[in-house]
């Protein structure tokens, strides 16, 4: 499937029947209270999202609690953690390639915002949230 069949299904699983892309060849889907950002860009789907901002007197101590899963994509979805100054926020980024079956895409999907939210309770309570059992199809409960 290529990138605009993937997020039209994914609209279908969720009941967004008309998710697409737009002309600048994005969109965003709010997971409960997760804002994710889709793009088509080369060939490519970028799956994108806030982890949240950091006052500068704990930006260093945050920086290396998310280096740490930054480290081989382990705690990053496979993906990477940056830091947007302009927006004086952490980012978590996965890049796809656009045309890949469905259900590769809805996996890396569920793991993208459950590593999210591990670094969102990261930063909200400067701690490891992990929780090993958490079953990753949870986020898509129903629909799979």
């Amino acid at each position: 499937m290529n990138g605009a069949e993937l997020i039209r299904q994914l609209g279908q699983k969720i009941g967004i029947d008309d998710l697409s892309f737009s002309n600048d060849n994005n969109c965003g889907v709010l997971f409960d209270e997760d804002d994710v950002l889709f793009e088509l860009t080369n060939g490519n789907l970028f799956i994108a999202a806030e982890i949240g901002h950091v006052e500068n007197s704990e930006r260093a101590k945050f920086f290396e609690i998310f280096m740490s899963s930054n480290h081989l994509g382990q705690g990053a979805a496979l993906g990477s953690i940056g830091f947007d100054a302009e927006r004086d926020m952490f980012t978590l980024t996965r890049v796809l390639p656009e045309n890949m079956d469905y259900n590769k895409f809805e996996e890396a999907l569920v793991i993208f915002i459950r590593a999210l939210r591990q670094l969102k309770s990261k930063l909200q309570d400067g701690v490891d949230t992990s929780d090993e059992n958490q079953n990753s199809f949870s986020i898509l409960k129903g629909f799979s």
